[in-house]
């Protein structure tokens, strides 16, 4: 939404509301924007949810569960914008029955921006009159499991491809890889992500330590969630297998977007080994733009964003590990191949800017 609101300022094809949670950095964002209207909801207190609960423990002997409002958030945004007359209301993300308690005051005008893919044994209700989605994978499946009928657009993700773009000489590359105990002759791999179970990163974990090829490194960049997050369960197994491996593997932790083009320009090739259906992952953009030979999963929406003439597909079966591993191994002996890849990442990566995906939002919303 950041992305929507900077694009707004600059093309003001939206008569924009955003309606958001606040903190003072946000809030000064806000009061810089001259194109887009906000308005910030406080953090609920512990009074007002504990009200929420009551209202809703009442509602719920009345009305089916999908009338519920999902928090006291919801209810506080509600109450700022009721008397507002747009032409749309779009929930970006969130419980996809959170538009109900919205539908008294907004009929047929409740949005839903759709960025994971439902799951095929929960089938589900939503009143939304039209859904945005982030693949055609993830709109598919919305089709499939809602018991509503609704108009889906497929409206594909978008990164500022500027970040990634940034040029480091050979110099800086070598600095970064020796920081991590890795040397101009190795062959670096880089993962890059939420580390959690569905990324996959035990699997390639192991699919490096099963590579008999010393040089063949393995960067880890990323934590928990979107930032700087505690530990949990699934990292604590993934730092104890870097241990177990050794010299191999550098795991940095959370990087800063604004630093990521630096780890990324210091790999030679990126793997993206997800175990679920990813609906639409930016990591696969983020790195042809870096310029990024890719090795991908065959999950969700990741096939719509790349493409084979930059990305190897592996089959995301009970063989993934030694798939990963022997598609490393061939990119690692094929500096040819690799160098078109990387090429052909950097055009594709073109379709993927924030202003396409602006232009695709406006053009939905229309």
């Amino acid at each position: 939404m950041t992305s929507i609101v900077n694009q707004n300022e600059l093309y003001k094809k939206l008569d924009l509301t955003v309606v958001t949670t606040f903190d003072d950095e946000s809030k000064g964002l806000a009061e810089s924007m001259r194109s887009t209207k906000f308005v910030l909801i406080p953090p609920t207190t512990a009074s007002g949810r504990l009200k929420h609960d009551v209202k809703n423990a009442f509602i719920r002997r009345l009305f089916p569960p999908q009338r519920l409002s999902p928090s006291a958030f919801y209810n506080v945004a509600l109450r700022n914008i009721r008397h507002e007359s747009f032409d749309g209301v779009m929930f970006e993300g969130g419980p996809s029955s959170g538009i109900t308690s919205f539908d008294n005051v907004f009929s047929g005008k409740m949005w839903y921006h759709l960025h994971y893919t439902p799951a095929s044994d929960k089938p589900f209700f939503s009143s939304a009159s039209r859904v945005f989605a982030v693949s055609d994978f993830a709109g598919k499946a919305w089709r499939m499991n809602c018991t509503s009928q609704q108009e889906v657009i497929t409206v594909r993700n978008g990164i500022d491809i500027s970040r990634f773009s940034h040029h480091i000489d050979a110099v800086e590359r070598g600095r970064i890889r020796s920081s991590l105990g890795f040397t101009d002759d190795d062959f670096v791999v880089i993962f890059c992500g939420r580390i959690m179970r569905e990324k996959g990163v035990l699997e390639l974990l192991q699919a490096i330590s099963e590579i008999n090829d010393r040089n063949v490194k393995l960067m880890i960049v990323g934590s928990a969630d979107f930032g700087p997050s505690n530990s949990t369960p699934y990292v604590k197994a993934v730092v104890e297998k870097v241990s177990h491996i050794g010299s191999r593997v550098a795991y940095t932790g959370y990087v800063p977007n604004n630093q990521l083009y630096r780890y990324l320009k210091s790999a030679d090739i990126e793997v993206v080994p997800s175990v679920c259906e990813d609906a639409a992952p930016l990591v696969p953009v983020e790195a042809m733009a870096a310029g990024l030979p890719l090795i991908v999963t065959r999950s969700g929406g990741i096939e719509e964003y790349t493409s084979p003439e930059c990305a190897v597909i592996v089959e995301r079966d009970g063989r993934i590990v030694e798939s990963l591993s022997q598609a490393i191994v061939s990119l690692r002996g094929d500096r040819d191949r690799c160098n078109r890849m990387s090429r052909a990442g950097l055009i594709r990566a073109q379709r993927y800017s924030i202003r396409s995906m602006y232009e695709q939002f406006v053009a939905a919303c229309e």
